[in-house]
């Protein structure tokens, strides 16, 4: 028999919270799950926020295993489901292996609220899982001084290479391989090709643009070599065709054997570009998947990373929500199996939600890792999305495609793990 998904929502000051329960055998953190409490709460939703909800909070019960905190609204809340989804995949498999049970709850918090603000009156269960590019700062602080783990499912930018100077920086877990991974891919695939002499563009936002600092000092520091009249990688506006125009005169000068383009899928830049004309022994490279078609080969990278888990994971979500997954929910499945893996360990505290995960270990099918944990053993499972060699401030690895696109659109897949054992 399917788990039902029992939910309960009311106003904590501009913040909607729902509170799930797998079990539905009492209060959590957030709210009601069974039935009988939740056609109360109805009744009494309009008071509550008219009052407020500190008195109420007061009142709770301890908090569970897991608060998972989602967004409510912004162009980052449609993530929510994914999340949500994969996560609770890994709660009903976890309940099928063993006879232990996760008491979770589902937060929303408006994108970019105090986290410590929200949360101040609040018991907090072991283990936290953050919303989508959580501010770092007030993060680590909540951590800090709650003396709580904190999961952070979808964290990729070029706020990673700061995490680790952070406050509470070794209670935040990176749950999802950082992005810089997907330059380290195509470094490598170009040095097998041997086209170490490149020239490096960048559409000009601070995310490429770091990319494209992580790309140079990587490429470099293999015996690549940057050419051109550039010190750097030059910044060019998708809208600015004459620019455009220029790099590829530029291009038809220098000769390099790579233009490396660092801009977002399918950007004006990237568009641009792809109507110019290139010498056919350019290739075109991107932090992104190839697009359309070019006289020049193309190279770029699958921004889809995985894990060695990814196939069970795929399958058994197409046969329970009745789509294909995608790094989102790959993402809050892996954060779901943290959290099983910390239900499992009995003798575990407020401040040790990690416990029962090991990243140095060996990796176990799912079932056999909860059950190790279930014994007192740290364990690692397989990852959905990554190698789950994760550590506090310190992403995981994962596995990755880079994608080549010949002139005539044939296109070969190479696998790279640049972190398998």
């Amino acid at each position: 028999m399917k788990n039902v998904l029992h939910e309960t929502r009311y106003w904590i000051g501009s913040s909607v919270v729902m509170a799930t329960d797998l079990t539905c055998r009492r209060w959590t953190d957030c709210g009601m799950t069974t039935d009988s409490w939740r056609r109360m709460w109805r009744s009494f939703g309009v008071i509550a926020a008219v009052l407020g909800s500190q008195s109420l909070v007061a009142a709770l019960p301890q908090p569970g295993n897991a608060l998972v905190l989602l967004p409510s609204e912004g162009a980052i809340a449609g993530l929510g489901d994914g999340l949500r989804r994969g996560f609770l995949l890994a709660q009903e498999q976890s309940r099928l292996c063993t006879n232990k049970q996760t008491d979770w709850s589902i937060g929303w918090l408006s994108p970019g609220s105090d986290l410590s603000g929200k949360l101040k009156h609040r018991s907090l269960p072991p283990l936290l899982v953050a919303p989508p590019a959580a501010a770092l700062v007030p993060t680590g602080l909540l951590a800090e001084r709650r003396q709580r783990q904190v999961l952070l499912p979808l964290q990729r930018g070029i706020s990673l290479q700061q995490l680790a100077s952070r406050p509470g920086s070794d209670r935040l877990w990176p749950v999802s391989a950082s992005r810089s991974l997907e330059i380290d891919v195509l470094v490598k695939a170009l040095l097998e090709q041997d086209r170490r002499k490149f020239m490096l563009v960048t559409d000009g936002t601070a995310d490429q643009q770091q990319l494209a600092e992580r790309f140079l000092e990587t490429m470099e520091s293999q015996g690549g070599e940057l050419i051109g009249l550039d010190p750097g990688a030059r910044t060019v506006n998708g809208d600015d065709s004459e620019a455009v125009k220029q790099l590829a005169l530029d291009v038809d000068w220098f000769r390099p054997l790579a233009l490396v383009v660092m801009t977002s899928k399918n950007s004006d830049l990237m568009q641009k570009i792809l109507q110019q004309r290139w010498p056919q022994s350019v290739q075109l490279v991107w932090n992104v998947a190839p697009r359309g078609s070019t006289v020049a080969s193309q190279l770029g990278v699958d921004e889809a990373n995985r894990g060695p888990g990814w196939k069970n994971f795929n399958s058994s979500f197409q046969q329970r929500f009745g789509y294909e997954p995608g790094m989102v929910e790959a993402s809050g499945y892996d954060a779901g199996q943290l959290v099983a893996l910390s239900v499992m360990q009995t003798d575990i505290s407020g401040e040790q939600g990690m416990k029962g995960f090991d990243p140095n270990a060996d990796v176990s099918p799912y079932c056999q890792a909860l059950r190790q944990a279930a014994a007192g053993k740290a364990t690692r499972t397989n990852g959905a999305g990554s190698n789950m060699d994760m550590k506090a401030a310190t992403p995981p690895t994962a596995i990755l495609d880079v994608i080549q696109k010949d002139a005539d659109g044939a296109e070969v897949r190479t696998t790279y793990n640049l972190g398998g054992s």
